[in-house]
């Protein structure tokens, strides 16, 4: 059930967005979130001032949620900017004509302007300053207004006004908190997005080469406090070079990307890969042997051969790879020291004709 409403709820928020990383995206999830408060609030008055028969209450009342409903639509049709411009302008009409014609300063119901003020400096952008401080200064303006403006004849009690008062405590604080967590959960998007562009490689989805050094750097750590064996292997494309120059640099990104997609399905789950550079690949095993190492790189040898790669103009073209294997050993005080003899490795490996792998083990 609760999943089932958080996924309605998230639906909503995102009416009328494609994007999810839209620059303001955090600014449409707040629009979208006043209209459904608004056009609730609206309706329970709506019913309120029936039950009551008080039916130009009512009618105003209603005026407001058909704002309401007309705001929302055209946000779901693209049209933010009247979405944007029009709740906070419906709702200073809305608090200030209840305030001073029906609750009374005593209900504190003008305290709600607080939430018109926090929607206009959480939406309007630095280009919509002019809406911006109109919007605040109005509303400044409008409390005191309602705050000092003493009028006679209203319609409720002082019973119903203390009622009113806790109602608009809890429903200022309700639209703050979570007006407040949609921009915290926006801003923590927004960083684990960044965090994922500046580690993630974006032809082949494979972490970049900062990322995998630095996961490098952390298991070759853990392998030696723990006094566990560790294989680094440096892998290349052989005569990628032939292959952009015969096919274009769109065949050669297709065959990158899909060599990578292919290694990530045989390494093991507790193995991890990266990009190095150009068409080298970092594979770095954990608690792993030589022998148990050259058998994985074996099979990714193996199944990269195997591969048929096809361009749209329906061209296979045929790929093989080398690899170079090194493993901690006590004289080994830092991870450069395996990657250059996996490096050796590699070269060796090319040396004797490409398409094999080859375990640096003495050194």
């Amino acid at each position: 059930m609760f999943s089932l409403t958080k996924k309605t709820i998230d639906k909503l928020l995102n009416s009328g967005f494609a994007d999810e990383f839209d620059n303001d995206l955090n600014q449409k999830h707040v629009v979208v979130f006043s209209y459904l408060v608004f056009a609730i609030s609206c309706f329970s008055m709506l019913v309120f001032f029936f039950l009551r028969q008080m039916p130009f209450m009512g009618i105003f009342s209603l005026g407001c949620l058909i704002s309401a409903l007309i705001g929302f639509r055209s946000n779901c049709l693209g049209d933010f900017g009247r979405a944007q411009l029009l709740i906070p302008i419906a709702k200073i009409i809305q608090i200030t004509i209840l305030s001073l014609f029906y609750f009374g300063a005593s209900s504190s119901f003008h305290w709600v302007f607080v939430n018109v003020i926090l929607y206009a400096v959480v939406v309007f952008r630095v280009d919509q300053a002019f809406s911006k401080y109109l919007i605040v200064v109005s509303s400044t303006v409008l409390f005191f207004v309602c705050e000092f403006l003493t009028l006679k004849d209203l319609y409720l009690t002082a019973e119903d006004q203390g009622f009113v008062e806790i109602i608009t405590f809890f429903s200022v604080s309700f639209y703050f908190s979570v007006v407040v967590n949609l921009v915290m959960s926006r801003l923590k998007s927004v960083n684990r997005h960044l965090r994922t562009l500046a580690e993630k490689d974006e032809l082949t989805g494979l972490s970049n080469r900062r990322k995998v050094l630095a996961d490098a750097v952390n298991i070759f750590a853990d392998s030696v406090i723990n006094r566990e064996s560790c294989v680094f292997a440096i892998v290349d494309l052989d005569h990628f070079k032939k292959i952009n120059d015969t096919y274009g640099h769109e065949a050669g990104d297709l065959v990158l990307a899909q060599v990578a997609n292919m290694m990530c399905s045989v390494i093991r789950p507790q193995d991890e890969i990266g990009r190095y550079g150009g068409e080298e690949f970092i594979v770095i095993m954990r608690d792993t042997n030589l022998k148990q190492a050259e058998g994985v790189v074996e099979r990714i040898r193996q199944s990269v051969e195997d591969m048929l790669i096809e361009t749209e103009q329906g061209i296979i073209i045929p790929v093989t790879i080398s690899a170079g294997l090194a493993s901690i050993t006590s004289s080994v005080s830092r991870y450069e020291e395996i990657l250059a003899q996996a490096d050796k490795g590699l070269y060796i490996a090319k040396r004797n004709g490409r398409n094999r792998v080859f375990v640096q083990s003495d050194y």
